[in-house]
């Protein structure tokens, strides 16, 4: 079985580039990267040959665990995990390669890719198969095929070539580069019988809608997975934002997956043994209502103007000079940092 670890305080590697990227040791990950301007990628079979076969020499140099993968017409998706940590060296490399070779062969100059890649760290065993559903199907999820029935969309998925998912179900050989046996036990032990039910699996997302993936695809920029999950990657990514350095722009920075300020408010209650009617008391000093300010901005995603509303403060400056002024106790002070951390992360985890 698949395992991904759920702590993300443990051995994590932070990168900062022009994004943050979360890399651990046996992170899994949803890639995907489009073309510049969403022009192809591939303009015919020899380019979507050459893309494999660098994959699979950039797979064995950076020791890359490949899952599923779909090659589209202007993108790509990818399911991995990183073993070493590594998956913005190998993602580097790789995207890189590919972009020489379709410069050269094609005569062009310039950018291939839009941007950078999009890479979400996948939530354990519960979402791998929904996903992998979800990679595979892409060939008939596409305008094109929206007038097919049920059973054409199934011969032209069938016939799709370019994935891993005509060799998940027997009808192709095994690509070294690929790891099948990960996803195939987790629709059966039996080997003799997980091809077959591996294909009925995704097939019976022809006729209809995921609903849970889609929810948990369009959770978070930065993590595919339950709500906690999800939390406690963007708790740990503006922790490291924070102290890098670096300014981000507003969606970077944004709560995607906030907590309920209620809950917020009663945690902070309970830990100073105050009530919730002390905290809005405009003349209140008390270090928990500014440690209630800074908690409702980084753990539900709250602005200053929504929190001086919650609190009867005039307007949000003042919620800035507070959480100003706590941020220097904080950092003068470790004890009240120890304990202002443990009670965010009781929060985050609740």
């Amino acid at each position: 079985m698949i395992k991904l670890a759920l702590y993300v305080q443990q051995g994590i590697i932070f990168i900062m580039a022009r994004a943050l990227r979360i890399e651990f040791e046996g992170a899994i990950y949803h890639i995907t990267s489009r073309g510049n301007e969403r022009s192809p990628i591939f303009r015919d079979a020899y380019d979507r040959h050459r893309f494999l076969t660098k994959l699979g020499e950039n797979v064995e140099t950076h020791g890359i665990r490949v899952y599923a993968y779909v090659l589209m017409n202007n993108h790509y998706h990818l399911m991995l995990e990183t073993p070493r940590a590594n998956l913005s060296a190998f993602m580097q490399q790789f995207n890189t390669s590919y972009t020489v070779y379709y410069n050269h062969r094609h005569q062009r100059r310039g950018h291939l890719f839009e941007g950078r890649y999009k890479a979400k760290v996948v939530d354990g065993d519960r979402y791998l198969l929904t996903l992998a559903r979800y990679i595979h199907l892409n060939p008939v999820k596409i305008q094109d095929c929206s007038g097919l029935t049920i059973a054409g969309k199934r011969t032209r998925l069938r016939g799709f070539k370019w994935s891993s998912y005509c060799a998940y179900i027997g009808e192709a050989k095994y690509e070294k580069f690929v790891d099948y046996e990960p996803l195939l036990s987790l629709v059966s032990a039996d080997d003799g019988h997980s091809e077959q039910l591996f294909q009925e699996y995704v097939e019976g997302g022809l006729a209809r809608d995921d609903a849970e993936l889609r929810d948990a695809l369009g959770r978070s920029s930065k993590a595919i997975g339950r709500e906690e999950f999800c939390r406690r990657m963007e708790a740990e990514y503006g922790k490291r934002v924070e102290q890098s350095g670096q300014k981000l722009d507003a969606s970077m920075r944004r709560i995607e997956v906030g907590v309920a300020p209620e809950l917020v408010v009663d945690t902070v209650c309970s830990h100073f043994g105050v009530s919730e009617e002390s905290l809005k008391k405009r003349r209140n000093v008390h270090l928990s209502r500014v440690v209630l300010m800074k908690l409702l901005k980084e753990c539900s995603g709250l602005n200053h103007r929504s929190i001086a509303s919650m609190l009867g403060v005039v307007d949000g400056s003042g919620i800035s000079r507070g959480i100003s002024r706590l941020n220097v106790l904080l950092e003068e002070d470790g004890e009240s940092r120890g304990r202002y951390e443990m009670l965010k992360q009781q929060i985050i985890n609740h």
